[in-house]
């Protein structure tokens, strides 16, 4: 790492990342580092690319993404990230790439069991909204932001896994949304960040302040499509299957895992099936109904307290 290049010093997800690259999505930190971020040479690639340009290899101690027309990615012992981009890739689309799944991966490294969700404050706890792509996590999210519910993560929720419970660990103030998202709450797409050229995303700041300070997991709600807003309780295998198949690891395929250590893997799981209590919230796929969604969700919440 070149001693004259500039550095960046930011927090994320609890840790104090020292970065050669410009992250403004993030929040700064101290002067230490838990984590080194530089450019660099990555090899060897991955051999095998999949069908979207993907490719992916993981030891122990090591993982390598690589992103066609994007850049590899080699993320060391949750401690050094080494960043190769692709000639004359954008640095906003290098970003989208840096604080996904690369920070998947470094989490995962750190032992860090991370949920495919976007997740809120609610009276001192955190609530998690889990689902796939698309599925109108980030949107939940910010609908409840707009009546006052600090964000704590978007798209990517790491969750400390102990005998005392699971704590959520706050990301960064940082929502991805779809134009008419963003104009449903009264706000106009062309004042943010278009994430990527071929994308119409924004990327959108909350308007409240953003707080460092991890939070106990209260519940979690799995997205699901209804034709009227309704909460019901997920029975214990349900919870179980839905959390296994949200970990946002399994993006990167079976490679993953099996560098890993699966029996932690699967205890990770059944520890927050049982600790956290799943709810599936069916609501309609229209923004319209968006209202009566967040108050069904409010008045859920409410009865805890």
């Amino acid at each position: 790492m070149d001693k004259k290049e500039k550095m960046y010093f930011y927090s994320v997800y609890g840790l104090n990342v020292l970065s050669s690259l410009h992250l403004p999505e993030l929040v700064a930190g101290e002067e230490e580092a838990d984590v080194i971020v530089h450019l660099g040479k990555v090899q060897p690639l991955p051999p095998v690319l999949n069908g979207t340009g993907t490719g992916f290899r993981a030891t122990a101690d090591e993982a390598c993404h690589f992103v066609e027309g994007v850049g590899a990615f080699l993320i060391r012992k949750g401690c050094e990230v080494i960043i190769d981009p692709a000639p004359g890739v954008e640095e906003r689309v290098l970003r989208l790439s840096i604080l996904g799944p690369v920070l998947t991966l470094l989490l995962h490294q750190r032992g860090r069991f991370v949920l495919h969700a976007s997740a809120v404050e609610a009276g001192g706890h955190a609530v998690a909204f889990m689902g796939g792509s698309f599925c109108g996590k980030s949107t939940q999210a910010a609908i409840l932001e707009s009546r006052g519910y600090g964000i704590v993560a978007d798209d990517t929720t790491a969750i400390d896994i102990n005998e005392n419970g699971c704590k959520v660990i706050p990301g960064f103030p940082w929502l991805k949304l779809w134009p008419d998202t963003i104009i449903s709450l009264g706000e106009t797409p062309e004042s943010m960040t278009q994430l990527h050229p071929l994308l119409e995303k924004r990327g959108r700041r909350p308007t409240r302040e953003f707080s460092q300070k991890s939070l106990p997991l209260k519940r979690i709600y799995l997205l699901a499509v209804g034709s009227t807003p309704a909460i019901e309780p997920c029975r214990p295998q349900e919870a179980l299957k839905a959390i296994m198949s949200h970990w946002k690891g399994a993006q990167f395929g079976p490679e993953l895992l099996r560098s890993s250590d699966v029996s932690s893997f699967f205890l990770q799981c059944g520890n927050l099936a049982n600790k956290v209590a799943v709810y599936r919230l069916k609501r309609p796929a229209s923004l319209p109904a968006l209202p009566e969604v967040a108050d069904l969700v409010e008045e859920h919440l409410a009865l805890d307290a």
